[in-house]
């Protein structure tokens, strides 16, 4: 097959995984501000929303293995659509997680109090999920400490939640419910979170090919 085919291939691959991510970046802050406003109408967006997402990931799916199969590719550019597989796995499950945050929200008491470490927490993990696509895409490796080090943060803030909740829950009980449903949600981002790590050691593979990253 001639190398500009196989490259239309590739770079629309790239520009899928990039329009999917940001749809997603997009998806987990509308989840966190529906969720720190009590703004149900852009919770339904983002449940509405992730029908598009699971689009994107069964057409990225469908065009890596079509180019597999027809184009055959070897080495790097075969690593980079197969690893693409796999960048696109975790993307669409990002977007599962912003939809379940927004889902939460139906069954928050009006009125419900928020924390604002679990606040923190999605806005990082947002960010998170953007920088590891973007360095996959682009072979960019310089954001890969920065995501490193936010999640480190995520899981200082994840574990600093359950004291206070704890308190909370000790000392109204009545704050219960909620109190269990922001702990599913701080879960949900701690999840994203991990997945955002998941990418970034995709980058690092495809850029190095060191099989220490998988």
């Amino acid at each position: 097959m001639p190398r500009k085919a196989l490259d239309r291939q590739m770079d629309k691959i790239r520009r899928d995984i990039l329009e999917m991510s940001e749809l997603v970046s997009s998806a987990v802050s509308k989840a966190m501000t529906a969720l720190e406003n009590e703004d149900k109408k852009l919770a339904n967006e983002v449940i509405i929303g992730d029908d598009l997402i699971d689009n994107y990931y069964t057409h990225i799916k469908r065009r890596s293995i079509q180019t597999i199969a027809l184009q055959q590719p070897v080495a790097k550019d075969l690593r980079f659509i197969s690893i693409s597989l796999d960048v696109a796995y975790n993307i669409e499950r990002i977007g599962d997680y912003a939809r379940d945050i927004a889902e939460t929200l139906e069954y928050m008491n009006k009125g419900y109090f928020m924390l604002d470490e679990i606040s923190e927490m999605g806005k990082i993990a947002a960010q998170m999920s953007k920088d590891a696509t973007d360095a996959f895409v682009n072979g960019d490796i310089s954001k890969i400490d920065g995501i490193r080090k936010r999640e480190d943060r995520v899981d200082e803030l994840y574990g600093s939640i359950f004291p206070i909740l704890k308190n909370i829950i000790k000392d109204k009980c009545e704050k219960c419910p909620n109190a269990l449903n922001l702990i599913l949600i701080a879960k949900f981002i701690e999840r994203i979170a991990d997945h955002s790590i998941n990418i970034a050691n995709r980058a690092m593979y495809e850029i190095s090919g060191e099989e220490k990253y998988l």
